[in-house]
């Protein structure tokens, strides 16, 4: 992207509501008359810093306030992510999978690069049996998934990721930004909700879905289908602002969808969404059939590069 978020963000100040941002920069002092010394002496005034926490500059609210920093991972360094931040998970002992993948955590699924994290989906050349507490299967494909459980999660508040998503139109990958409770408070999925900001699937490149899954959820209702990017092969920005009354979803900084919720009773808005979720970040391929089949065409090995993970609360 032309210039990255960080290094725009560096040079702005979010003050009041954030509505209005102002560049500090320093002044020089003299008057023209103080100019027309016969021994000028012009000393410049260092530049006013910028305001800014872990995450960056400080944003504003679009209710007023500013939003503070509770997470970052701008991931440095090579090899596998930090333990401390991430859990990468596998199928063999959570039982997680998606369609035809098995998950796995180490590399080559899962990797630190040169300052991102890499998250990758593979054709492994031949079948395999993947074991699962809940049912082994036969695949031949592996992904990746990591997660904060047990590690960080919010309830409500700003989360965001600078990512790229893998260059094909052909059918098969799936990828996703999402937000998974911490707790089944309200019952087992969907019922306890799920915050999709950015779902991605190849067979529909240019659409970069934002989602919530609850019960109540209406299939039109609750997906932002008008969220698009021209190009996901490029770095992009995807954000959710989650507060009790409504989530707004972002992309490279414009809203394109706004969501308030009305789940089934017995439960009142803003439950299911009103308890903590942690990040989740996703890898994989799709089913065997339908309209985003993975098969011989999908272009693997498929890779989901993530250039930081922030959150404010």
């Amino acid at each position: 992207m032309m210039a990255t978020m960080r290094q725009r963000s560096a040079r702005r100040l979010a003050i009041g509501a954030g509505s209005a941002l102002l560049v500090a920069l320093g002044l020089l002092p003299g008057s023209p008359a103080a100019q027309a010394e016969t021994v000028p002496r012009v000393v410049p005034r260092a530049a006013a810093p910028a305001a800014a926490d872990a995450c960056g500059a400080i944003l504003g609210k679009p209710e007023g306030g500013t939003w503070s920093c509770t997470f970052v991972d701008h991931f440095a360094g090579n090899g596998q992510p930090v333990d401390d931040k991430w859990l990468a998970g596998e199928t063999r002992w959570s039982g997680f999978r998606v369609d035809q993948t098995c998950i796995k955590a180490g590399r080559p699924n899962v990797a630190l690069r040169r300052g991102t994290m890499v998250l990758t989906a593979r054709d492994e050349g031949a079948p395999f049996t993947c074991r699962s507490p809940l049912g082994d299967f036969d695949t031949r494909y592996t992904g990746a998934s990591v997660g904060t459980r047990g590690r960080f999660s919010q309830t409500y508040g700003r989360f965001e990721i600078r990512a790229k998503l893998p260059d094909t139109d052909q059918t098969g990958l799936h990828a996703a930004f999402w937000l998974y409770p911490n707790e089944h408070t309200y019952g087992r999925w969907p019922h306890s909700g799920e915050i999709d900001i950015a779902e991605w699937w190849s067979g529909s490149p240019t659409t970069v879905l934002p989602s919530l899954h609850y019960s109540g959820r209406t299939y039109w209702g609750d997906s932002g289908w008008w969220c698009s990017i021209a190009d996901v092969s490029k770095y992009h920005t995807y954000a959710v602002e989650w507060t009790p009354q409504e989530m707004r979803f972002y992309q490279d900084g414009q809203q394109c969808w706004t969501r308030t919720w009305q789940p089934d009773s017995p439960l009142v808005a803003p439950q299911p969404f009103d308890h903590p979720f942690n990040i989740a970040l996703t890898m994989a391929v799709d089913k065997e059939t339908g309209n985003n089949a993975v098969g011989p065409h999908t272009d693997l090995p498929a890779e989901f590069v993530i250039d930081y993970v922030k959150a404010w609360q």
